[in-house]
């Protein structure tokens, strides 16, 4: 039997099949439909040698390595022989790339898909466990707000006190010092260019805008975010939560919501105290150190920093505050089994009260711009 593209020979125990012309992509369909016709008898071995192969592409190869591979599954044992260096390259790439797709399939393939599986149920458990956080934060402050007492009330009043009163000094302090190195900064640069008073226009407009809340919000989630959840968890090593749900007490209404509203008055409060020690700070240095006397710096801020920019800055506390407040009374509250899982759940709170922190500071911001305020 002959055909453009191969020729067979029957020999016994052996078919010889004679590959010629053009193995190319245009004669894809006719090859594989010359390939079909190689079909030796029982206990026949087939050998494909080249006997006129005038050109073989990668499709041309690949269609002669189908058909072997066909063969070998229906139990023929089958080799190609002759094939010139040119030619044999295309087959060679062919079979190299099979067998490292069946190696992957059955010593790696398994690990890789299994590997795949854990990855995307991780992500899927970690993607559930934030949706589960959510809604026990929520559940917790509407639980919390549900008949509320008065002992709400001063409780509130003595976290303002605790996260607000006592922390001012920590953040005026950090963000004077913070203000007295945005002015250094900017003075290096802008005093090149005989612009120094321009940085007053930074530092007050940095400080209102974005500093001062971030930097008290930071200070916050460190003093105040680990203080919640290191309480929260110690109340529950002790049972105490157990204990006032006993007494028929709302843990909810008695331990969270206070620590919530309590750091919602608060961080407001101290954003203002931030600003004005930022502001001072740079004030500082650019009196002292830039020759701008201080009625000229008073004049500048005030014609550079106008209302909005204040209340830009202003309008996130709430946002970082009611964030720090959530998760940590969340970890807190998560605490079960040994103050080694407390101090990992303290941790927990104030790193992810940070993060969460930065990025809905990066949220606001990008907001604000387009709004254009």
């Amino acid at each position: 039997m002959s055909n453009p593209f191969l020729s067979i020979e029957d020999q016994p125990g052996k078919m010889i099949v004679n590959v010629k012309n053009e193995w190319i992509f245009d004669n894809v369909l006719a090859l594989e439909h010359a390939t079909a016709s190689v079909l030796p008898q029982e206990g026949q071995e087939v050998t494909f040698q080249c006997a006129g192969l005038e050109e073989i592409d990668i499709a041309g190869a690949w269609v002669l390595y189908d058909r072997t591979e066909q063969l070998s599954e229906l139990g023929i044992k089958s080799d190609l022989q002759g094939f010139k260096e040119a030619h044999f390259k295309f087959l060679q790439n062919i079979i190299d790339a099979a067998a490292i797709r069946e190696f992957e399939e059955s010593e790696e393939g398994p690990e890789k898909s299994t590997l795949k599986r854990q990855v995307m149920e991780n992500v899927g458990q970690v993607a559930s466990t934030r949706v589960e956080d959510l809604g026990e934060i929520v559940r917790s402050i509407v639980n919390g707000l549900h008949r509320p007492s008065l002992i709400i009330v001063g409780e509130t009043l003595k976290q303002v006190y605790y996260t607000g009163v006592q922390a001012i000094p920590v953040v005026m302090i950090i963000t004077f010092l913070i203000g007295i190195v945005l002015a250094y900064q900017a003075s290096g640069q802008l005093q090149q260019f005989g612009a120094s008073v321009f940085v007053v226009d930074l530092v007050s407009i940095s400080i209102t805008r974005e500093m001062g809340v971030l930097l008290a919000a930071v200070m916050v989630a460190g003093r105040s975010g680990s203080a919640f959840a290191a309480a929260l968890g110690v109340m529950k090593l002790n049972e105490e939560v157990d204990a006032m749900r006993v007494l028929g007490l709302n843990p909810n209404q008695m331990l969270i919501i206070p620590r919530v509203f309590g750091l919602v008055i608060a961080l407001p409060i101290l954003t203002i105290f931030a600003d004005i020690a930022g502001i001072a700070g740079g004030g500082l240095i650019a009196v002292g150190s830039m020759g701008i006397g201080s009625m000229q710096f008073i004049e500048r801020v005030a014609f550079s920093t106008d209302l909005a920019d204040f209340y830009v800055g202003l309008a996130k506390a709430p946002f970082f505050a009611l964030l720090i407040a959530a998760v940590s009374t969340l970890r807190g509250m998560q605490v079960t089994s040994s103050a080694e899982e407390l101090g990992s759940k303290t941790t927990t709170a104030v790193v992810q009260s940070i993060f969460l922190i930065i990025v809905a500071d990066a949220f606001f911001t990008m907001l604000f711009t387009r709004m254009g305020i």
